[in-house]
Formats: C-alpha cells, structure tokens, sequence
C-alpha cells in the first residue's frame, strides 16, 4: 500500500485541532481586551455613592437618681416611620420604641453611657452613643402624722423618716407645752382651752433638712371607749389590705389597732447577735403610728393559728419530747417548765423595754397560753391533749392559776410605763376569771374578754369567762378590754349577733377598749364590702356612738 493512502483520514483531525486552538486564543484575546476596556474607562466614571446612615440626635440632660428621668432621642435622615432601640440604659430605664423616649427611675447615681439605634421604613439604620449622668438625691426628711389634734395629758409617738442618706439620726425640738424624748415620743400638757404645739425633726446628716408637724391640744379628755381595729391585714397581698388604708387608717371613730408580736419572731435565739429583733413589727406598725393611732401589742407565746410559729425553735429544743403535746392539731409547750417560762419571762421584759419611750403604744396584753389568752390550747377539756396536761404535766385549776399569777407578779417587777393587760379565761369554771382579775387589779394590770358574743345578753350577769360581773365589780379600777369571739352578723346570727345589740351593751357594762374585726370596720365604711349598702349606715352609728361612751 502506498503511503500516501492514509492522508485523507489525517489530515482532517489535524486542522480541527488547530481551528479549536484559534478559537480559544481569539475568546482570550477578547476577554483581555474587555478587562483593559473596564480598567481604562472605570478611570473616567464617577464612583456609585455609599448609602446614608440615619443620624441619632438627643439632649441628655443630669438626672438624680431616685427620681423620675425622660427625654427624647430622634433620628433624621431616612424615610419615617422610625423604630428605635437601645443597649446598656440604666436599670430602671426604658425606651419608647415608637417615639424614641426614654423614662423611668433609676436609684443608683453614676455615669452611664448607652448607644440608641434607629431604622427606617426603608431598612437604613444608625446609631449614636450617649452618656447620662445621675447625681446623688439630696437629703429629704418627713415626719409622721404631719397634723394632729389630740386631748390633754394625750401622747403620741412621732417618727421621722430620712432618706438618702447614711445616717437616719434626727435631732427633736418642741414649741409649745408638754415634753417631747430624744426618741419623738410626746406627751401633751393639761390645757383648758385648745392649744397648738410644733414639734420639728432636723436630720444630723444635713442639718439644712428638716419636717415639722403642728399638733393640736384640745381641753377634751381621752374617749371613754377606744375602739380599736383588730388584727388588720399588715400587706399588700392580704385581702382588703387598700380598703383599710383607704377606710380606716385615717378614720376618726378608729382610735387605734390591735396586732400580735409572735415570739418567735422576734427572740433569735440565744447564738443570735443581737438576740432580740423588733425591727419586722415596728415596720409593721409604723403606718398607724404616722396616722396618729395608738397601737396595742398582743404577745403570743403560741399561735392563734392552726401551726404554732410563736414559740422559738431553741425553746422546743430545751423542753424536749416529754414536754410537748399537740391541742387541736397544734404544737402546745408545757408552760410550767422553767425551760419555757425563763425565756419567756426574758422576752417579756425585751419587749417592755424596746416600747417604753414609744407614745403611741396604748398596751402590752402578754399572752400566758395560746394566743393573747390564758386557754392552754385549742379544744382544751375536750381535746385528748388535755389527759398529758392532767396525768404528765400536773395541770388542775390550782396549778393554772399559780402559774398565771406568777407570770402576772413577774410582769408587775418589770415597772412598765405602758399599760399591761391579761385575757381572762372561763377554762375550769369561773374561779379561773375571779382569779385572774383580783390579781391584775392587784398589780394595776388591765384585763379584758376576747369572748363577748349574742348570748352574754341574756345570760347577764354571767357572760362568757364573767366578763360582765367582773367589770362591774371593777370599774374605774383598770382598763377593761373586750373583744367578739368571732365576726358579727349584722343578720344578727349567732354566735355574736349583730353589734348594733352588742355595742351598746358593752359600753353600758363598763368596757373601756373595745377590739373588732377588721371586717366589721369595713362595713361600716368600706362602700365597696360586701353588705355595706344594708347593714353599712346601722354599723357605723352603733360605732360612732360606742367611741363617744353611749
């Protein structure tokens, strides 16, 4: 075969190979003269301009810290409406995410730099970066109650209340009659016609602060029945807590209120330093006292309640087992037991001591078994608690009474300059109360019933625990106290029945200091309790005409 036959068939693939190589040197040549192309005319084009961010704009002035702070950031620049954010504001600070306002109460001062952000409806944003300063609050001083009308030889206990400062001490002056103590308590002069005083309270922190409340001395004597409101709601969570303050804190016909010291809650313990708190009740009493109420302390040594929280852990651990039982449902000491009476003899005279110069405290009643009361536990003669009472612990009507008169001579030892009060009890006849209320009147202890009820009025003159004999066999010799055994009825339901029958009744049976639920203060005056437009008008005449002794 020649040669030359293969020629055709070569040749063919030869030339292909060399067109597809032209063409891709051509496609680069091309695309290196675009690139030049680009690079030499980019350098005659004007350059595309950023995107705008929005300017953040604001005034922000000092502030103090504690009190109320605002102003208003804007931004410009973009198309409203704006949105508006922040990061790092003051605790207590807030923005207005639609206006760009920032308010609230910060009540720490300092310098505080934060950064406000901005967008458009367009989606620019911006953002500026700002400081605020808030300066310390000066020094502001308050005294409570600011006016007061009150009788001759009344007393009153003030308080004075500053704030942002270090040092809370104030300094006291008086203008006018009667004395005022380094402690605000104040007792008013004897006077004939009316008489007005000025009592000034100056902090020590900043002697340029200062409050003053004017008081006026009338030539009235005490009310012959104060009628007191009974264990009240102390706070906000607790039922009708704002009606009291709205409807009786202030209210004329009220002299005062009745709470219970537990304790426990006061006596720390033995290890405690300090061993005795009474910081939680005056908090707790503090706002009857500005409103110028007297203020009665029930000590309870065991709840009146279905748990016992009165009595301090460390005293159970002293007494042991065998001298503990349980009365309906609740943990009873066996108060004869010097592991018991010994501490709370101590107390006794703690709480003697912490409320001596207070003037607005009306009494002590120190509870002697469960309660404010001398009734060893609930359902005791029914309850099997009261077989370890008789067969372990020795309790007869005998052993109760000793043990009750010597608390009561304890108490006279401690020459309290407030007014000291026991509750009487039925519990093993009547010999019981006779006893109990020889012995207070015996040591210038006011005694009192916390069991007045419907029936007392037909079974006169042997009311429950004889309050009604003995009050008549002791008028004008003590105070005497009364309280219902439960809420009234204004449907005159037993077991109390309604107090327009009971008030007046009492107060013809001699009664001095009349205790009533808080529930039954607020029907007579709280528009909005349940009742209020039946029973509300009767109530509070029959409370208005009680307080004026008829």
């Amino acid at each position: 075969m020649s040669p030359t036959c293969c020629a055709p068939a070569f040749f063919p693939a030869v030339r292909s190979a060399h067109i597809s190589r032209r063409a891709g040197t051509l496609f680069a040549s091309h695309l290196l003269l675009v690139a030049v192309f680009i690079a030499f005319t980019s350098q005659f084009l004007p350059a595309l301009p950023a995107p705008t961010p929005l300017t953040v704009t604001g005034n922000v002035p000092a502030g103090v810290a504690t009190q109320p702070y605002s102003t208003t950031f804007k931004a410009s620049g973009g198309t409203a409406p704006y949105t508006y954010n922040q990061s790092h504001l003051p605790k207590g600070i807030t923005i207005n995410h639609s206006t760009g306002a920032i308010a609230g109460t910060c009540i720490t001062p300092g310098q505080y730099t934060f950064t406000i952000y901005a967008a458009d409806s367009s989606g620019k944003h911006g953002n500026a970066q700002f400081t605020l300063t808030l300066n310390q609050p000066p020094v502001s001083i308050s005294l409570a109650p600011g006016t007061l009308t009150m009788p001759s030889q009344g007393t009153q206990q003030f308080l004075a209340t500053v704030l942002n400062a270090t040092n809370p001490a104030v300094t006291w002056k008086l203008s006018g009659g009667g004395t005022l103590s380094a402690s605000g308590s104040y007792s008013a002069p004897k006077v004939t016609s009316n008489t007005t005083v000025k009592i000034t309270a100056t902090s020590v922190a900043d002697t340029t602060k200062s409050a003053t409340s004017t008081i006026t001395v009338t030539n009235t004597t005490v009310p012959p029945v104060a009628l007191e409101v009974a264990f009240p709601p102390n706070y906000p969570s607790q039922p009708y807590y704002a009606d009291v303050q709205k409807y009786l804190l202030n209210n004329p016909t009220v002299s005062g209120t009745t709470m219970s010291l537990q304790w426990g809650s006061a006596d720390l313990g033995p290890g405690a330093s300090p061993q005795y708190d009474f910081s939680s009740f005056d908090a707790v009493i503090a706002p009857w006292i500005g409103a110028g109420k007297k203020v009665n302390i029930v000590v309870w040594a065991v709840s009146d309640t279905s748990s016992n929280t009165a009595t301090p852990q460390y005293v159970w651990d002293n007494l042991g087992a065998s001298n503990i039982t349980t009365c309906g449902g609740q943990k009873i000491p066996n108060y004869f037991q010097s592991a018991f009476q010994v501490p709370y003899q101590a107390f006794m005279a703690q709480v003697v001591k912490h409320y001596a110069g207070n003037g607005s405290i009306g009494y002590i009643r120190v509870g002697l078994g469960r309660g404010g009361e001398s009734l060893p536990g609930k359902g005791f003669g029914t309850d099997p608690c009261t077989n370890t009472f008789v067969n372990s612990w020795g309790w007869t009507v005998t052993t109760w009474i000793n043990y009750i008169n010597a608390m009561m001579n304890y108490e006279s030892t401690l020459n309290s300059s407030k007014q000291l009060m026991v509750g009487i009890s039925s519990v093993g006849g009547p010999t019981l109360p006779e006893a109990e209320a020889a012995t207070a009147v015996s040591v210038k202890s006011g005694f009192g019933s916390q069991g007045m009820e419907a029936s007392d009025l037909v079974t006169y003159p042997h009311c429950s625990s004889d309050w009604c004999a003995l009050f008549d066999q002791y008028t004008g010799s003590v105070p005497l106290e009364l309280q219902t055994v439960a809420l009234s009825s204004p449907a005159d339901a037993p077991p109390v029945g309604s107090l327009v029958k009971l008030l007046p009744f009492a107060v013809t049976h001699h009664v001095t200091i009349l205790e009533l639920y808080c529930n039954d203060w607020l029907l007579a005056f709280d528009p909005n309790y349940p009742g209020y437009s039946t029973y509300g008008a009767a109530y509070a005449t029959a409370l208005k005409t009680a307080a004026q002794g008829k």
